[in-house]
């Protein structure tokens, strides 16, 4: 009696063996051609066969011939952290179709955007320049140097005033 329990634990064993081979076979690749913790049958729910994949990298990218697109294809299989986020993103737009992912906003190009970005450069300049110029003057005054620091105001001044012809041109 207790040989048949064995012999049907087998059988269950060689039968999800099986059907996880059938899975692979219908996905097209082979199972060490997946990326490890990607299960075919959410690759064939989400994103389709080997070849569904390779006619859509042919769709989206034109002047990708077959070869190409099989290399690419094979790439992608590989690579798991891009397989798990198109499957997310494939459940997602599953579950609600009028769903967008949200982007970043674009860097604001306008006038007042550029004047901001030369605003923070020129603080950025002459703020590092005012801490040079404190630790250097610090430094030298500790070191048995005079404190004065004039040669050190006078370095700090010509790299603002760089800077300064910099962002003008």
């Amino acid at each position: 009696m207790h040989s048949s329990v064995a012999t049907a634990e087998a059988d269950g064993a060689t039968s999800t063996a099986t059907e996880e081979e059938d899975l692979y076979k219908k996905l097209g690749v082979a199972e060490d051609k997946l990326a490890l913790g990607i299960t075919p049958d959410e690759v064939l729910e989400f994103i389709g066969t080997r070849e569904d994949l390779i006619n859509k990298f042919q769709a989206d990218i034109p002047r990708l011939s077959r070869s190409e697109a099989e290399t690419e294809v094979d790439k992608f299989f590989l690579d798991g952290e891009m397989l798990d986020l198109y499957i997310k993103y494939a459940q997602r737009k599953k579950e609600d179709p009028n769903w967008e992912p949200v982007y970043a906003e674009d860097v604001d190009d306008g006038p007042f955007g550029m004047f901001m970005r030369i605003v923070g450069t020129y603080a950025i300049w002459i703020v590092g320049g005012l801490l040079v110029k404190d630790v250097v003057t610090g430094y030298l005054s500790k070191n048995g140097g005079d404190g004065g620091g004039e040669e050190v105001a006078a370095a700090v001044a010509m790299v603002v005033e760089g800077a300064h012809q910099h962002l003008m041109v």
